[in-house]
């Protein structure tokens, strides 16, 4: 006898009710991997402070405890003892290309261009932000209060400050977001919290992650800071860990 083969298949509603466990495994997975993907571009950005960190230990080591220029804006067009900043040297090219990183005193320890950047910091935001030089090249800038906010040491230069003059938890750098006429135009900023674009000077903590940014203090650490204590600390008239200007009385 010969045996009568048979074929079968999936009915419809089978096909459907596949389809439709397989679209809710996909729904219930998706927030947890978006939550996985924000979490590697957090851990990315705190991990540039702390790259940074180390390289601001290494140049104190080598600069013997003198912090350093912080790239404010005139550089060695105003300066006659500053020249070679943080960032970059003066002066500085509008526009200016990415490479431009590579002049400056912590390229030495880094030797990376990814480590200037967060993850997020999209390039094409550049357009929007006042004369936008150097967020083409960072997403962090310096406090300007390295070097008493412009402040001249009655020279022709500008002032510079040694390490013990600081506390360690000050602010060292932030993750910033600045807005405005001269927004992004050098290395440093005043730490000022505003997120008005129509402000000339507003300046602050990014919002690429939410209600927090990435910070690093004098001590070399990297933490992350809410802005509402971030905010706190901008509107006290005190001295304070952002406003932390050596020689003055308020930290401005």
């Amino acid at each position: 006898m010969r045996r009568k083969s048979s074929k079968t298949g999936f009915t419809l509603v089978e096909l459907l009710v596949v389809i439709g466990i397989i679209a809710l495994l996909i729904s219930i997975l998706l927030p947890s991997l978006s939550k996985a993907r924000a979490m590697a571009t957090r851990t990315k950005c705190l991990s540039n402070l702390r790259q940074f960190g180390n390289a601001f230990t290494m140049y104190l080591n080598d600069s013997k405890l003198w912090v350093g220029f912080s790239n404010w804006d005139g550089g060695a067009l105003a300066y006659n003892n500053a020249k070679v900043g943080w960032l970059y040297e003066d002066p500085i090219p509008n526009p200016v290309p990415e490479d431009r990183v590579e002049t400056g005193a912590y390229w030495t320890y880094l030797k990376n261009r990814d480590v200037y950047r967060c993850p997020t910091h999209v390039k094409g935001e550049a357009g929007a932000f006042g004369s936008a030089n150097t967020d083409r090249l960072t997403s962090y800038l310096m406090n300007g209060a390295v070097n008493g906010y412009g402040q001249g040491d009655g020279k022709g230069g500008i002032t510079f400050y040694k390490l013990n003059q600081f506390h360690q938890d000050d602010f060292l750098m932030w993750e910033a977001d600045e807005r405005g006429g001269a927004a992004w135009n050098d290395g440093s900023s005043f730490p000022a919290e505003s997120f008005n674009p129509s402000d000339p000077q507003a300046g602050g903590l990014s919002a690429r992650h939410g209600k927090t940014a990435s910070i690093l203090c004098f001590d070399g650490h990297a933490e992350w800071i809410d802005h509402k204590s971030y905010y706190n600390l901008a509107v006290q008239n005190v001295r304070n860990q952002i406003y932390c200007k050596p020689d003055s009385t308020n930290g401005r």
